[in-house]
This record gives structure tokens, C-alpha cells and sequence, in this order.
């Protein structure tokens, strides 16, 4: 019996510009996004368990700190809108329910080591051959190609290696990393991308093709496009690290310019005095004890251009100043003296920010196993015909095995009962 899925069988409450197509997501951790975001544009995303469960049901924080495999934020966080199946591709009946699961898939995903579908003739050669308008994209540290090809790499390395980290922290100090999954974020966005790029390809041409994303490309690439590459490149400057304060002037040859992080009474503000006005900011200090920089006289109308020795007497001022001030207040005044400021927002912050919440950014899921809902974040950008939405929580383990396997493939309870004995489901 040909075991093939049944579109016609597909979940009716799925809906976005993707909802006609299935995606078999066998990724890793460094590429769980890219099926998230594919099925939160409406795909019907199958994530391919071992029989155990992802690994990445294994990684914290957890809900309420429960090391547990199900209560994994990150888990939460990287999988919604996806069914999930368990199979064991190693087995031979393994390797042939994958074969035909891929019949009728329209996009594979895969962060395994380079060599390892080959070698269990699941390359995209062997499945392109069942289904030649499939779309396979390979993530992995450095591609499948290169000196790099078999090395691993974690966030620290990726960041490294990617060169971004080296423009990060003070310029007087040693590069830092940045926070939270960077290279994890910046390998699923790029092979979404990529994935609806050969879609294009594949709705003019009807032909598949393959997608070979190394990570450090992607973290390469998103450095910034007129920034570290090309400085280098033209004007033979390393880009600066951004650093509390630094001067960028040299470079581009206008006055020195600092952009500050600095504590206010509650929590801290960005600073940028680049065409930031004097006069407002010193008439807003003038009476908690600083008229004497009321009456003044600049060189300049802005902070930026001002000279180095009156910047050694306003900046610690402001500074002082600020550290009396709670965020609102600074927020509120910034924005009435049209100064260039920002609070930096905490994830608290964030959930109950009023603009936010007025475009319903944040999406509240419900999740019935743990009895509560999570407010997830919710859509980058707002499309007018085809809304993107959460389309379900993340799946348990297999969860999804029963719907998928008889109900859309056509195999038996016996047949499901014999697969989990022999341990391929």
C-alpha cells in the first residue's frame, strides 16, 4: 500500500498565504524558526520527532522552572502553529514512511550534519527523484560545502564566527555576545526566506530546488549592509564597537557623536545626541539646579557638534539629572522638547506596552495540558488579504502521530501498534 497524504484531509482552521502547503520540519534548535514562521503564514507544518522527543523540548527556561519536556519555553516559543509526528529515521520502515511522507510535502527543512540524509539515501538527490517540485533547505554552521562543512558551532561560535560579535561592547574592551538565540533567529528567518524565494521559482516553473544556508552567511549578511563590510572594504576602518559612549566621527568625518545607555531612577535610557538640541535639554534641567547651563552660551545648537570641553561639562550633568528621573517622566519630556531619547524596554515592559497592545501584537494561546494561556508574540508585519496568525500551540510528543499516520496516510491501528513496537514511531 502506497501510505500518501491526503490534502484534502488538512486542518480547515489553518488559513494565511502558505495554507494550501505542507512543511517537514527535521531541523534542529538552529533552525526551529523557520518552520514556525512558515506555519504561522498558514503551512502545515509536520515536526519530525525522534521517538523521545526533539532535543529542543530539553532546553530552558521552563514554565514555572520544571525541567520537564513539556513545559520548555523555548519549545513553546519555536513551535507553534506545527503537528507533531515521532519517527525514527535510522529504521529502515523509518526511512520509508519519511519517503513517502516527502510525496506530497512541497518544502523539507534539516539542520542534521552534512553527509547524514545522504547517507541514509534521504539527500535531496534520492527525495527530489519521488517529488521533484520539493523544496529542501539545509541549514548548518558553515554549509555544505568549505573547509567548515563538518564543524559545529554554538551561539558563541556563530556569533563569532559570523563577525558580529566583534562590533559589539565598548571599543575599550574586549568584544561581548549578544543576547538571547541571534544566530538561531538569524539561520530561520534566512531559510523562510529563501524557502518562499525557490516557492516563486517553483510557481513559474513547477521544479523544486535545494536550499544550501550556512549560518555564518546569515550572520554575515545581517551585520548591516553600509556598516562593518563596507567600511572595511573602501575605507580600510575596522568598524568600531558601539560602546557606552564612543566617537564614530572619524570615520565618517563629521563631529564626534556618542550614543550613551544611561540609568535613570527605574530602569535606563538610550541617549542618542546626535542632532539632539541643547536648549530644550538645558531649559528641562535648568530648575533642579542646573540654570547655570541655561545660561550658557554654545557653540552649537545640537549636542554633537559641540566641542569636547563643553561636552566634559554637560555630559555629566545630564547624567546626574537623570538618574533623579523615572522613565515615564524622561520618556514624556524627551518626546515633548523633540529630544532623540527612548526608555529601554524590559519584556515587562514590553507585555504592557499601549501601542503594542493597540495593534494586538501580543497573542494570547492557550495552552489546555497546562491549564493557562501564554501571551506570545504575535505578527512582524500585518498583511491586509492574507493575516498571519498563530495557527495552535506547540504539539506535545507525537501528539499528532494518530491524525497524521491513519487518518491522512491511511495506515491501520496494527500497523501503528507493530511501527512503536519496533521502535520507528
Amino acid at each position: 500500500m502506497a501510505y500518501i497524504l491526503n490534502a484534502q484531509n488538512l486542518d480547515s482552521n489553518r488559513t494565511g498565504p502558505l495554507a494550501p502547503y505542507r512543511v517537514l520540519d527535521l531541523s534542529s534548535a538552529m533552525a526551529l524558526y523557520c518552520g514556525k514562521l512558515l506555519g504561522d503564514l498558514g503551512a502545515d507544518v509536520i515536526i519530525v520527532e525522534p521517538p523521545g522527543g526533539h532535543p529542543a523540548r530539553a532546553l530552558g527556561p521552563f514554565y514555572h522552572d520544571q525541567p520537564d519536556l513539556g513545559c520548555s519555553l523555548f519549545w513553546f516559543t519555536f513551535n507553534t502553529s506545527k503537528r507533531s509526528i515521532t519517527l525514527n529515521i535510522e529504521t529502515p520502515d523509518g526511512q520509508d514512511l519519511l519517503r513517502r511522507l516527502v510525496a506530497s510535502a512541497h518544502f523539507l527543512v534539516e539542520s542534521f550534519p552534512v553527509g547524514y540524509l545522504n547517507g541514509l539515501r534521504l539527500g535531496y538527490g534520492q527525495l527530489s527523484a519521488i517529488n521533484p517540485s520539493l523544496i529542501m533547505a539545509s541549514v548548518t554552521p558553515f554549509g555544505q560545502t568549505g573547509p567548515y562543512a563538518h564543524w559545529q558551532t554554538s551561539e558563541l561560535v556563530g556569533q563569532a564566527m559570523g563577525g558580529i560579535q566583534y562590533i559589539v561592547g565598548d571599543a575599550e574592551r574586549a568584544p561581548a555576545q549578544l543576547g538571547g538565540l541571534q544566530v538561531h533567529l538569524y539561520g530561520g528567518i534566512e531559510a523562510a526566506e529563501a524557502c518562499l524565494i525557490a516557492h516563486h521559482y517553483r510557481q513559474d516553473t513547477g521544479e523544486g530546488q535545494y536550499i544550501d544556508l550556512g549560518l555564518q552567511h546569515g550572520v554575515a549578511a545581517g551585520m548591516g549592509i553600509t556598516g562593518p563590510h563596507q567600511s572595511w572594504d573602501l575605507n580600510r576602518v575596522v568598524f568600531p564597537r558601539a560602546g557606552i559612549p564612543y566617537d564614530q566621527g572619524p570615520i565618517f568625518g563629521v563631529a564626534p557623536r556618542h550614543k550613551v545607555v544611561v540609568p535613570c531612577k527605574d530602569g535606563y535610557f538610550a541617549m542618542s545626541h546626535y542632532r539632539c538640541p541643547v536648549a530644550p535639554l538645558v531649559d528641562w534641567m535648568a530648575p533642579d539646579g542646573y540654570q547655570h547651563l541655561k545660561e550658557r552660551q554654545w557653540s552649537s545648537d545640537t549636542v554633537d557638534y559641540l566641542t569636547r570641553e563643553e561636552r566634559e561639562v554637560l555630559d555629566p550633568a545630564v547624567l546626574d539629572f537623570l538618574t533623579t528621573k523615572p522613565k515615564t517622566e524622561i520618556y514624556r519630556e524627551s518626546l515633548r522638547r523633540r529630544l532623540p531619547w527612548a526608555p529601554i524596554q524590559t519584556p515587562a515592559d514590553l507585555l504592557s506596552h499601549p501601542h503594542l497592545a493597540a495593534r494586538g501584537f501580543f497573542v494570547n494561546v492557550e495552552h489546555p495540558e497546562l491549564d493557562t494561556s501564554f501571551a506570545y508574540a504575535g505578527a512582524p508585519a500585518a498583511l491586509s488579504e492574507t493575516p498571519w496568525r498563530l495557527q495552535r500551540r506547540a504539539p506535545l510528543i507525537g501528539e499528532h502521530n494518530n491524525e497524521v499516520y491513519i487518518k491522512e496516510m491511511g495506515l491501520s491501528l496494527r500497523d501503528l501498534a507493530r511501527f512503536r513496537a519496533g521502535g520507528v514511531i
